[in-house]
């Protein structure tokens, strides 16, 4: 019940402040503490005037003027609601105004026991609240209303005794009760900020904290990163060098030996040459990987015939996709011309995607299709790798193109490899602005699409 009044109480003084002021929590609570008090504060006003307007014989200019300046707090919310972000300039008016209520209203009623001098302290508290990045400013306006005050009392010689001492006395502990009030209202609000910016200052000290463990973090894994590449680096002619001598010498030793001489040694040549061919591609993109993420990767653009280069990658793969009892299948729509790229990566994109259909396809078809096309962002050439093969399960394709990754456990049980083919295949095809996408049926097959801009260079040869 209370909250729900609370809450609409605050719509109600949230509809003077302009967005402005709503940035921020701090300006909106202040904001809401100047439409709170404007509203409230005059009521503390009428206290002191109706006890004076019943007591004073005659209700002259004096009392006029600060009934007057007494209402104008009144009209401040809505000067608000209607200058917007203006509660700088509002809130020096008020103080100025409320100070010189204070000062004038203490020097015809009463002197040092007027109601009206414990709004003195008020009005140098709002001051400093509404204003305390100008202090020097506060204090001058204060300080020289005080002395006015000062100024009239030696000038006139005394205060001017329009009510009767004794009869201010139960007005002054109104007017002191109101002010006290007043004060806590503010009293009420400094608390606030106050745990609120404690609460923000531990919270900004827990994340700081945070921020210099994972800084740490991160020094350590660029620390751990660098020693991967230094050992890969070394690794690199460590493990290729050997692996090179025993592919070379199965080789000779293959050539050697006469057909049909000795069919159980040329199997187990066959086999070591398999094995070691196989261990240097898992070696290579093992090795691959880190120049790639590092950004070492150098890429030459230029101009390249694309139809010999699809015929070269054809020529290459061939007897790879045949491995398995496959039919083999190159078709391109048209001219495809000429495409500025590097020739070199596109090899590499391609023979990656056609080596893994063929290893994924068993006595069904492989494809590589090309075709040049127009969109609204240019010229591109589609190429797409497609397979009868084995197919890959809905729920894998999403990280299909991440490191290390298998389609499943089966078929990295069935099939080997490293799980980098794809991963490297989608790095070099994003270093060449250009995509891979995928769609697959388990069971039926899968194909991967290529797409890369045919590029100004190119379009400039062409022309």
């Amino acid at each position: 019940m209370l909250n729900n009044l609370i809450e609409r109480s605050l719509k109600i003084v949230d509809w003077f402040i302009p967005a402005g002021l709503r940035l921020n929590t701090a300006n909106l609570w202040q904001a809401r503490i100047f439409v709170i008090s404007h509203f409230l504060g005059p009521f503390s006003a009428i206290a002191i005037l109706g006890y004076l307007y019943r007591v004073l014989e005659v209700h002259d200019v004096v009392f006029w003027t600060i009934c007057a300046l007494c209402s104008v707090f009144w009209l401040m919310p809505f000067f608000l609601k209607r200058f917007g972000r203006t509660l700088t300039w509002l809130s020096l008016f008020t103080f100025c105004d409320l100070t010189f209520i204070s000062v004038f209203g203490s020097f015809f009623y009463g002197g040092v026991s007027s109601p009206f001098l414990p709004w003195c302290l008020t009005s140098l508290l709002i001051g400093f609240f509404y204003l305390g990045d100008r202090p020097f400013l506060v204090l001058s306006i204060f300080t020289t209303q005080l002395a006015g005050l000062c100024a009239a009392y030696f000038i006139n010689g005394s205060f001017p005794e329009r009510v009767p001492l004794s009869e201010l006395s139960t007005v002054g502990m109104i007017s002191a009760l109101c002010a006290t009030l007043y004060t806590s209202m503010m009293a009420i609000y400094y608390a606030y900020v106050t745990t609120a910016q404690s609460a923000l200052r531990h919270e900004i000290e827990k994340r700081l904290l945070t921020a210099a463990k994972l800084e740490e973090a991160k020094r350590e894994a660029e620390r751990a990163n660098d020693a991967k590449a230094v050992f890969l680096a070394k690794m690199n002619h460590q493990l290729r060098t050997p692996l090179n001598a025993i592919i070379g010498y199965s080789e000779i030793l293959l050539e050697n030996i006469d057909p049909g001489e000795n069919s159980a040694d040329e199997a187990d040549l066959k086999t070591i040459n398999n094995s070691g061919r196989h261990l240097l591609s898992l070696v290579s993109d093992v090795l691959y990987m880190p120049k790639i993420e590092s950004a070492n990767v150098e890429i030459s653009l230029r101009p390249v015939n694309l139809e010999c280069c699809l015929e070269e990658v054809v020529s290459t793969c061939r007897n790879l996709v045949a491995r398995n009892g496959n039919e083999f299948i190159f078709e391109k729509a048209g001219d495809l011309g000429v495409i500025e790229t590097d020739e070199t990566r596109l090899r590499q994109i391609l023979i990656n995607l056609l080596g893994n259909a063929g290893k994924f396809t068993d006595k069904g078809k492989v494809a590589l299709r090309a075709r040049r096309i127009t969109t609204d962002a240019g010229e591109e050439i589609v190429m797409s790798v497609e397979d009868t093969g084995i197919g890959i399960p809905p729920e894998a394709i999403a990280s299909l193109f991440t490191d290390f990754n298998h389609a499943s456990s089966v078929t990295s049980g069935s099939y080997g490899g490293t799980g980098l083919g794809l991963a490297v295949s989608q790095k070099l095809a994003h270093l060449l602005d250009g995509t891979i996408q995928v769609e697959s049926q388990p069971g039926r097959g899968s194909t991967f699409t290529v797409r890369l801009p045919v590029g100004p260079l190119a379009m400039a040869v062409a022309a």
